[in-house]
């Protein structure tokens, strides 16, 4: 099967989203965060074809925050892995910057210091999230997401 995903990452997205289909797409959706200003450095991601809540919310989400300057970025999952509902976020290296944080239409999060990846890890993983249909990347390593972060 092949799948769709919905990009949030930007004010303007708020009433549909950036449609991505294809590895291309994902690429193009990196490249135009990238250029971005930074108050708009984190994307929401949703399969489309995965099943909603009883409220009509997504079961899942990735979300990504990139950070330019650094040329890295962060993952954070949330939704079922092997019948544990939760959030998690993907163990990167330890930041440079005193604090790991992105911006999410303009509202900042915060992240665990261990948290940043290189940005081609980062295109890896959303086309990985887009080629499984909406499932935690697997090629990386997880940890569960602490409620002090963010």
């Amino acid at each position: 099967m092949t799948y769709s995903l919905k990009a949030y990452y930007k004010h303007e997205h708020t009433d549909g989203g950036l449609l991505v289909t294809s590895a291309a797409d994902v690429d193009a959706l990196v490249d135009a965060m990238l250029a971005e200003p930074f108050e708009n450095s984190v994307a929401t991601l949703y399969i489309q074809e995965r099943p909603r809540n009883d409220r009509g919310y997504p079961d899942h989400e990735l979300r990504v925050g990139l950070y330019p300057e650094g040329k890295v970025g962060s993952l954070r999952y949330a939704g079922n892995v092997d019948g544990v509902i939760g959030a998690w976020y993907a163990v990167g290296q330890q930041s440079q910057r005193e604090e790991v944080f992105y911006y999410y239409t303009g509202h900042d999060e915060g992240y665990p210091q261990d948290s940043e990846l290189p940005i081609e890890d980062i295109r890896r993983a959303i086309k990985g999230f887009l080629e499984s249909g909406g499932e935690r990347p697997a090629s990386f390593d997880w940890a569960e997401w602490r409620s002090d972060v963010g």
